[in-house]
């Protein structure tokens, strides 16, 4: 909200520059929208309360009419000053019509939301000067989000702030709080060039002025108003934009088409689900919906933030086909599973014993006996997961991975697996019991560990026995190097011991300490 840096984030977005009829600022009666019910599939019964649309259905008009019949400020020729900032934002048409057509379907969310709040269409535009409608900037002083606020004024509207969620990154929360706090400000100050003003500086500076000021005239369209000059300029800014959308053949920009598919759609969840999970559903990238729904700051949804899904609309009917194969609670047991080695769903579920496999099929959207190659992912129920790592690993002898998630750390990863958390650091050589989240894992199943540590601490006698060097410079015989092994105190010393024979000097070395810590002769 209140600094300059900001009024640069849109200068890639060139202005929408128009000749408009002047008219003093005036609230528009938006009529209120209606929210039309969420159609669901037959089989999708169980769930038909769980997916309900938070965004009211988009009225039967262009996106640009509805925003035109909305507008309420000064227009371009109110004041000298607009048309050239408007040349300055729009610059290259071909280009500023690229971004529009980009920005199109966040430029129809937050339209929604201002037609909900019953404000000028203009405040639609806010978002251009603000970020560029990019959910996830984060500006000096930590300013964040779509709507630039920051922690304490996040707060004050309503947003709210968890571990795992910050609603200044959701689209269409932050959408709907800003609009709100808008709406209450124009209630306050009566004129929407004031609520501009104190979006950007702070309601309480300009409500002192108002006090000692009086109401502005309409003229001039910028009160002459002791704020800043980026204030100043911020107000310029959104009345050049607003300009624009009147008549944009003026300056040669042509609006792209307002095409229903390429609007938003928010699905409502009654439980948390993965946004790489969503992703799968719905048939999108994961980077799309992750940006989409940046809100979400890690793999899970946290419990106290609202489980809601912004996808494309395109994807909605895929994503309801699919989410609707299992009761929404279902969806929180599942993981991502990696093909240690190439075959088929069929083949690797015959081996954990599962009946679903048509089920699994059609979430994975596979075929049962398509050829999935080694690294493929598959999504499968947790408990399945561990049951495929765990045989499938054990018996092939390759090592098994595991993709740190959220919340997971060694001790609830060795309770899974059934292995030790010193094992889980010596597999993976950490230094450190911190994860970090994406971070791989190497894993043994319930047994093998066991197997394979014998095979190390054999293979480890075994090369010090054929290494006559050590007994001929430290005087120790073969049965000597293996009771120092024996008395190693840990796994991991047993392994550093290991590690100790991979060079002469290593070797040497350690034999060296060993001698001179018992006090025997060399």
């Amino acid at each position: 909200m209140r600094r300059a840096w900001r009024l640069l984030a849109a200068a890639s977005l060139t202005t929408l520059l128009a000749a408009c009829a002047s008219a003093p600022p005036v609230r528009p009666q938006t009529p209120a929208v209606a929210v039309a019910p969420t159609p669901v599939p037959a089989r999708a019964t169980s769930i038909a309360k769980t997916l309900i649309p938070a965004v009211p259905a988009p009225a039967p008009r262009d996106l640009w009419q509805r925003i035109r019949a909305g507008l309420a400020m000064p227009n371009c020729d109110a004041d000298p000053r607009v048309v050239p900032m408007a040349r300055m934002l729009v610059g290259d048409p071909n280009a500023f019509e690229q971004t529009l057509s980009t920005l199109r379907p966040m430029i129809a969310l937050v339209q929604q939301a201002v037609e909900a709040a019953g404000i000028p269409s203009d405040f639609t535009l806010l978002p251009m000067v603000e970020s560029g409608y990019r959910p996830d900037v984060v500006g000096p002083g930590n300013f964040i989000g779509m709507w630039q606020f920051d922690r304490g004024t996040a707060r004050a509207a309503g947003m709210p702030l968890l571990p795992g969620y910050d609603g200044r990154r959701d689209p269409w929360v932050s959408s709907v709080r800003a609009t709100r706090m808008l709406a209450r400000y124009g209630r306050d100050f009566d004129d929407w060039r004031l609520v501009v003003w104190a979006f950007n500086q702070g309601e309480w500076g300009i409500k002192r002025m108002l006090a000692q000021r009086g109401a502005p005239p309409a003229e001039p369209a910028l009160p002459n108003w002791p704020v800043g000059a980026a204030t100043r300029d911020y107000l310029l800014r959104l009345m050049a934009y607003s300009c624009v959308i009147r008549e944009p053949g003026r300056f040669d920009v042509h609006l792209p088409p307002s095409v229903p598919p390429a609007q938003l759609w928010l699905a409502k969840l009654d439980a948390p689900l993965q946004p790489a999970l969503a992703a799968h559903l719905a048939g999108l990238p994961v980077t799309t919906v992750r940006a989409l729904n940046s809100g979400y700051l890690r793999d899970q949804m946290p419990s106290g933030a609202p489980w809601h899904l912004l996808l494309p609309r395109a994807a909605r009917q895929h994503f309801l086909d699919r989410y609707a194969l299992l009761p929404p609670r279902q969806w929180t047991k599942f993981a991502r599973y990696r093909m240690q080695r190439s075959g088929s769903l069929h083949s690797l579920l015959q081996r954990v014993g599962s009946a679903r496999l048509q089920l699994l099929a059609s979430i994975n959207d596979l075929d049962p006996d398509d050829a999935l190659a080694r690294g493929t992912t598959l999504w499968l129920p947790k408990t399945l997961h561990q049951r495929a790592l765990t045989r499938i690993g054990g018996a092939s002898g390759i090592p098994v991975w595991h993709e740190v998630s959220a919340g997971e750390n060694l001790w609830s990863l060795a309770r899974r697996y059934r292995v030790s958390v010193g094992e889980l650091r010596a597999w993976n050589h950490l230094r450190s019991n911190e994860l970090r989240v994406g971070q791989r894992l190497r894993l043994d199943a319930p047994g093998v560990g066991a197997q394979r540590a014998a095979r190390r601490r054999y293979t480890c006698a075994q090369h010090a026995n054929r290494v006559p060097i050590i007994r001929r410079i430290h005087g120790v015989s073969a049965r000597q190097t293996r009771a120092d092994y024996r008395r190693a105190q840990s796994p991991l010393d047993r392994l550093g011991h290991c590690q100790r024979h991979a060079s002469r000097r290593r070797r040497t070395g350690f034999y060296l300490r060993q001698r001179q810590a018992q006090g025997s002769r060399r």
